[in-house]
């Protein structure tokens, strides 16, 4: 192993040649703790005098040093060519004191009487946007491997993009441009995650209010079947008419009226022979205590017969074999998005059956590919070829990296429904609609500002056609399965290109592509809250597999096959 000077021999890196700073370096990498402590030494002078540009106190300024050579040693996984490892260390030591500055500043600037006030609430988890810190979070970590790099450095470190371009050894309008696209990103997940809340939201609002209505309902109807019999037997003891005796020697008295439940509605009073009044047992009074009454108080039976069972059940289930159809709307969102990062991209140039030119071989490398647009002008717009040209031999020109390698991420699937369902009987029913999707995916080709960007869009109009099985039928809830098979066909498909010579963008264009016709095959559970009998909230978790179709086209859908969606939505029956 190489030795380094020691504290006393060495005072700064101008004892030190460019060769033994390199390989220092490359031994801190690897986890040397001789080469770190040579390295602190070689470099601790020159960076507390960095520090002392922000901070006077000298105390402050050991221990903004030390925190900042502790980031330097936990991150050299970070720092990709040692030439540039000074400045690196440079950029990270002005960080980190020009946050502690910011600190103090901050902390001067809160009054006496605040300072309570500002400890407690400084406790509080932050937000983004109304959104948890920790969510924000894991969607900064979801982002492309280079662009989340970047928004950390920018946002979270407070780097600039000259300093980050001298980290990550790229161009300051990379930088830039990958910022931008991964704000451009984030703004899209938070957008998704508060529609997410708000479907959450909206059926538990719901479910919150009927249960209240369900709470206050009770106590009234209660409180009318106290009074009602009340009422009616105060009253009718002033009505009855006098007993008279008739010709045939019989006497007639009307007919008392027997408590009985609500669902059976009141019929008028009619006289009958007194011999054939019997007495009945009201519905609420033990068997026993209608011997003991008094013979004047004997109720009298009613000859009208008990209502069936169809009466008294929920009129939900009643009129369930009159609730056949029923539409929904629905809208599906897919878990989780794909990613494929700076992997290795063939062109295949379109070929010309009836010419007898040669078969063009495919295309692996930015000069070959220079070539074929040289030769081919009739290869995109004249604009677009020009600044594929010169993207070509920019990166062809790169040492190492004259092999085409691309970036691509494709967004989660959008599903928007419409559909009509017919009950077959009570357990089976069959569906059958519309519903429209919407694939996008991101690509992007070269490196230091010499950049290819795409951005694909597919739309599909699909019909779907299902079997339905009702698991359980309750007065709030059901349960169902569904199994079936959805046709989609291409309405829309479209690349968008944008192309940037040397940081610039420099030419755009769009081309349609020619997407296959989709088949997919799904099976699902679903899960309905009736908010009224006639309108309810469901959601249907599914997986659904889509066959391959041979295309070359990547999409979400040829990346994961396999997919698993929560559609969600509003249906009426009738």
């Amino acid at each position: 192993m190489q030795s380094f000077p020691s504290q006393q021999d060495s005072i700064n890196g101008d004892l030190l040649s460019t060769m033994e700073i390199q390989q220092l370096i490359r031994q801190c990498q690897q986890g040397d703790a001789e080469a770190l402590g040579a390295l602190y030494q070689t470099y601790a002078q020159r960076m507390r005098g960095v520090c002392r540009r922000y901070i006077s106190d000298e105390q402050a300024v050991d221990d903004v040093l030390h925190d900042a050579f502790v980031i330097i040693f936990t991150s050299f996984d970070r720092l990709r060519d040692p030439q540039k490892a000074e400045a690196w260390m440079l950029a990270i030591v002005r960080n980190v004191a020009s946050k502690y500055k910011a600190h103090l500043a901050t902390l001067s600037s809160v009054p006496i009487e605040e300072a309570d006030v500002q400890s407690d609430t400084s406790s509080e988890p932050q937000d983004v946007r109304g959104i948890p810190l920790e969510d924000v979070m894991q969607m900064v970590d979801r982002l492309p491997e280079g662009y989340g790099r970047v928004f950390r450095l920018s946002v979270f470190e407070g780097m600039s993009h000259k300093e980050i371009a001298s980290l990550l050894g790229i161009e300051p309008h990379s930088s830039s441009s990958q910022l931008a696209r991964a704000k451009k990103m984030l703004r899209a997940m938070m957008k998704r995650y508060w529609a997410m809340l708000l479907l959450l939201l909206i059926p538990t609002a719901m479910l919150l209010l009927k249960k209240e209505k369900q709470i206050e309902k009770p106590v009234v109807v209660e409180q009318k079947k106290r009074q009602k019999p009340t009422e009616q037997i105060k009253a009718k003891p002033a009505q009855t008419p006098a007993i008279e005796p008739t010709s045939t020697g019989k006497q007639y008295v009307p007919a008392v009226v027997t408590l009985v439940p609500d669902f059976i509605a009141e019929t008028p009073e009619v006289l009958q022979p007194a011999d054939t009044l019997q007495p009945i047992i009201p519905m609420d009074e033990p068997a026993d205590s209608a011997s003991n009454r008094p013979n004047d108080e004997q109720p009298v039976k009613d000859s009208r017969p008990l209502p069936s069972i169809d009466d008294v059940l929920p009129h939900q289930l009643a009129s369930a074999d009159a609730h056949r159809w029923s539409a929904e709307l629905s809208y599906a969102y897919a878990n989780g998005e794909r990613n494929r990062l700076n992997e290795p991209f063939v062109y295949t140039p379109a070929q010309d059956i009836s010419s007898e030119q040669p078969t063009l071989a495919p295309i692996d490398n930015w000069s070959d590919y220079a070539s074929y647009l040289a030769n081919h002008p009739d290869e995109g717009s004249p604009a677009a070829r020009a600044a594929m040209i010169k993207i070509a031999l920019n990166n062809a020109d790169q040492p190492g990296e004259d092999k085409i390698v691309r970036s691509s991420h494709h967004y989660q699937p959008a599903t928007w429904s419409l559909a009509v369902r017919y009950m077959l009987d009570k357990r089976w029913a069959v569906e059958t609609g519309l519903n429209f999707s919407r694939l996008t995916s991101d690509a992007e080709m070269g490196t230091n500002g010499n950049t290819i960007s795409e951005r694909q869009r597919i739309q599909y109009i699909g019909l779907p056609m299902k079997g339905i099985y009702q698991i359980f039928a309750g007065s709030c809830w059901s349960i169902y399965g569904s199994a079936g098979l959805t046709i989609e066909m291409p309405v829309s498909s479209k690349v968008s290109s944008q192309y940037f010579v040397n940081g610039q963008l420099d030419a755009t264009d769009q081309t349609s592509l020619h997407a296959p016709w989709q088949l997919s095959t799904s099976v699902g559970l679903g899960l309905q809250y009736h908010l009224t009998p006639s309108i309810g909230l469901f959601a249907e978790p599914s997986l659904q597999y889509f066959l391959p179709t041979g295309s070359s086209i990547e999409t979400y859908r040829t990346e994961h096959p396999l997919l698993f969606s929560l559609p969600v939505g509003i249906r009426f029956t009738w």
